[in-house]
């Protein structure tokens, strides 16, 4: 099994710079659909009561929605620096130490609230980290191999 070079991933795909910027946006606005349930700002997920299937029996439903909260604004944090980097507002060596941790933060959320959000929202958020994950580790890609 061969492996592609940096840039050859991007030149084959032809990566256009608008899908990562809308992917990261996208990102952001579904962790924050967990925020505003556990503030009760808007109903995201009406099967979701604010437990958790590891911490509430461990720790109960406040530190629950604490750990909760705090995973999703780290998240949210997280993919707005990697949208920043995107756009050349951040220096792009923190493309990929950002985009390792923000997709970590964002799984372990998903991994202990999982029906925090509507089911494909969940999926969706799975899938971009998975694919994010790809990207950075397994094709070395960074914004800078976006096409113009």
């Amino acid at each position: 099994m061969t492996t592609l070079p940096t840039n050859q991933f991007s030149t084959r795909l032809r990566i256009s710079a608008k899908w990562p910027r809308r992917l990261l946006l996208a990102h952001v606005i579904g962790h924050s659909m967990g925020l505003l349930q556990i503030t009760k700002v808007a109903t995201v997920n009406p099967e979701w009561h604010g437990d958790s299937w590891l911490l509430t029996g461990l720790a109960g439903a406040t530190t629950t929605n604490l750990v909760a909260a705090a995973l999703w604004t780290a998240a949210i944090v997280g993919f707005g620096a990697l949208a920043a980097a995107v756009f050349g507002w951040l220096p792009m060596a923190w493309w990929q130490p950002l985009a390792i941790a923000s997709a970590t933060v964002s799984l372990i959320g998903l991994v202990l609230v999982p029906v925090a959000c509507p089911f494909l929202s969940t999926v969706g958020a799975f899938a971009a980290n998975v694919a994010l994950f790809a990207a950075v580790l397994w094709y070395q890609w960074a914004p800078r191999d976006l096409a113009a």
